[in-house]
């Protein structure tokens, strides 16, 4: 319990710098990274939400497919390709949720998914890690790692007014290039205009 709470206040104090004289106007990446970021190689996937419930549109990295026997209509997994039969790939998920928070409340989002990573992980033996910054598109995110030993768990959390984009990461080889994959669609992740 001890280490818990010293994680819990260390990742608070990290967590500080995305307070709010900074999120209610994130800076905006240049034009022209953004438009480079919007443009899938030849190899890449651009996902659109007419392809899928989720509201906003990303890019699948060369070598990731989308797992047919695992996605649902409101969560779409992505495996590397010739991983699907493995008894544990490493896999990338995509699902975007509602919540009670406004932008501007976006400290008080973060808190509430501290508090329930922690109360998943009571019991078990793992490092929690958190870190505030913004996605290549200039929203907020929240990063949460949460480190067991033979399996790391990366959420990333693109927050909106009321509502969030959950890409998540689960990693049980240890590969980077898995890490940079999750990275790489959550900084080309665009919500949809709301009209």
């Amino acid at each position: 319990m001890k280490k818990i709470l010293i994680v819990l206040l260390t990742m608070v104090l990290l967590l500080a710098g995305c307070g709010k004289n900074g999120a209610s106007s994130p800076q905006s990446p240049s034009d022209e990274s953004v438009a480079d970021q919007q443009k899938p190689s030849s190899s890449e996937t651009e996902i659109s939400s007419e392809d899928h419930a989720i509201p906003g549109s990303y890019t699948v990295p060369e070598g990731w497919e989308k797992s047919e026997k695992h996605s649902t209509d409101s969560q779409i997994f992505y495996i590397e390709e010739g991983h699907e039969n493995d008894e544990k790939p490493d896999n990338i998920s995509v699902h975007v949720g509602k919540n009670k928070y406004s932008l501007d409340e976006h400290e008080q989002f973060r808190d509430a998914i501290v508090q329930q990573i922690l109360m998943q992980l009571d019991g078990i033996e793992a490092q929690l890690n958190g870190d505030g910054t913004y996605t290549e598109q200039g929203d907020l995110l929240y990063i949460f790692t949460i480190d067991e030993g033979d399996i790391v768990t990366t959420q990333y959390y693109i927050v909106k007014d009321y509502g969030f984009c959950l890409i998540q990461l689960t990693n049980f080889s240890g590969s980077e290039t898995t890490e940079q994959a999750a990275r790489d669609m959550v900084d080309s992740f665009v919500w949809d205009t709301e009209g």
